[in-house]
């Protein structure tokens, strides 16, 4: 009993987990680990408050974990806080797996007690063996670095002191001190995928290795230090290649292409942006195609010009008339980006690309709205069309035609009906010297 709260303290110490003024907030659930974590922190006379979650997905069973750790923060005469969750509703209404929802619950009420009552930690009773199998878990699935050293005993404001046992470690240490405790019938389920590399995949790499949490633990620090160490030279990168840019940043594609291992390097760089290795792959593999692709992450844009990758923030407008200036390379409209070039005698028949004859283009352009009384000239006719008649021949109802991009030339003649239609008076022709390409996506795909 002793050496537990010893290695406790001293963990907790040398991480420094917890400051000397610090009230932590107990995630406990009942079972052994969260038990454990609770009356080593009564042990060594820490600040704390006990917290507990009802998912109400295993009934009368549901109740008893609660009842039981009611009973628990009265024995150690500590506040309880506890809540219960309609977590299927919850799993269905988002669209989400059930250990997800419990998930997002669980984090959320914690959180929310955390800034209520002025807690400064959340403590979670995760151990080595739950690293082990995040590990493994994050392996079959595919992942980077930040993956293989497990789980972090400090996240933000939640930690977890119990990082520094095994699970043999907690089971002694409840034996010892004759603790009650309750079990998670679901536990013993291999219906989850945790549970499926509990009981039947480690079992099989501890007859390989019989000292696997002692490997692991190895392995999980080296991963740790490898992380920093990345991160340094992926900041090096960064400062070298991301170039400030009025609407964001640039990078130099010559530069990026004397880069080693560049998959890996770009990964690293843009992750942060939302954007995944597969995108990743399709962004290096397009640095030697055509001009203008775009790839989309969580919140930005990247868009590959000839010399420059440019990066920068994917923001909503609301105005309904925008200008695009001759320089500019992307505009947003509403859930829409409007791309320029100047391109090369090679171009496709897209209704989503316009090519122009730039000599014809007045800047700055225009992008705005349908307005009442606009025509303009149909690519293949002579004469002049109402766009609300364009509209109705095209069946395009009411409400959708206000949403429809129109870029206008600075003389306030209609170019193209972003999406549909180019004005005869701007198509390619034999005398056309220069031609400038438009094309229109969408922000969301």
């Amino acid at each position: 009993m002793l050496w537990q709260l010893k290695s406790f303290q001293d963990f907790i110490k040398s991480e420094g987990l917890i400051g000397p003024k610090d009230t932590v907030l107990l995630a406990v659930s009942g079972g052994k680990d969260s038990v454990a974590m609770a009356h080593l922190f009564k042990q060594a006379k820490l600040s704390f408050a006990i917290a507990h979650c009802n998912f109400q997905l295993r009934g009368a069973e549901s109740d008893r974990d609660e009842q039981f750790v009611a009973q628990l923060a009265k024995t150690l005469e500590v506040p309880f806080h506890v809540t219960s969750f309609n977590t299927l509703a919850y799993a269905d209404e988002h669209k989400i797996s059930t250990q997800m929802a419990a998930r997002d619950l669980r984090y959320r009420f914690f959180e929310e007690i955390k800034s209520a009552f002025n807690y400064q930690k959340i403590a979670i009773a995760q151990h080595q063996n739950d690293a082990i199998e995040t590990v493994i878990l994050n392996l079959t699935r595919g992942t980077g670095i930040a993956g293989l050293h497990g789980i972090k005993s400090e996240r933000q404001n939640i930690i977890r002191p119990l990082m520094i046992f095994k699970r043999e470690d907690i089971d002694g240490y409840i034996a010892e001190n004759k603790l009650d405790f309750v079990e998670d019938s679901s536990n013993s389920s291999t219906k989850y995928i945790r549970n499926k590399i509990r009981h039947q995949i480690i079992p099989v790499m501890k007859e390989i290795n019989p000292s696997l949490e002692d490997t692991f633990e190895k392995n999980i620090a080296y991963f740790s230090d490898l992380e920093n160490f990345v991160k340094s030279n992926i900041q090096d990168y960064r400062q070298k290649l991301f170039q400030k840019h009025p609407k964001g940043y640039q990078i130099s594609i010559q530069k990026l292409k004397e880069i080693p291992a560049l998959h890996f390097v770009l990964t690293e760089l843009l992750l942060p942006y939302g954007f995944n290795s597969t995108t990743v792959a399709d962004i290096v593999q397009g640095l030697d195609k055509e001009s203008g692709k775009t790839f989309f992450g969580k919140d930005d844009v990247l868009l590959i010009d000839r010399d420059f990758l440019f990066l920068q923030k994917i923001q909503q407008q609301q105005h309904t008339k925008l200008i695009l200036n001759e320089d500019d390379l992307m505009l947003y409209f509403q859930d829409f980006i409007i791309t320029q070039e100047i391109a090369d005698s090679c171009f496709n028949h897209h209704p989503n690309t316009a090519f122009v004859d730039t000599n014809k283009l007045k800047y700055p352009l225009k992008l705005r709205n349908w307005q009442e009384g606009d025509k303009f000239m149909p690519l293949g006719m002579k004469g002049f069309k109402k766009l609300s008649d364009f509209f109705i021949s095209l069946k395009i109802p009411l409400t959708q035609k206000h949403l429809i991009p129109i870029l206008v030339n600075a003389d306030d003649h209609i170019i193209w009906i972003a999406g549909y239609r180019l004005d005869e008076r701007f198509k390619i022709t034999a005398d056309t010297k220069k031609i400038t390409k438009f094309e229109l996506k969408n922000i969301k795909p």
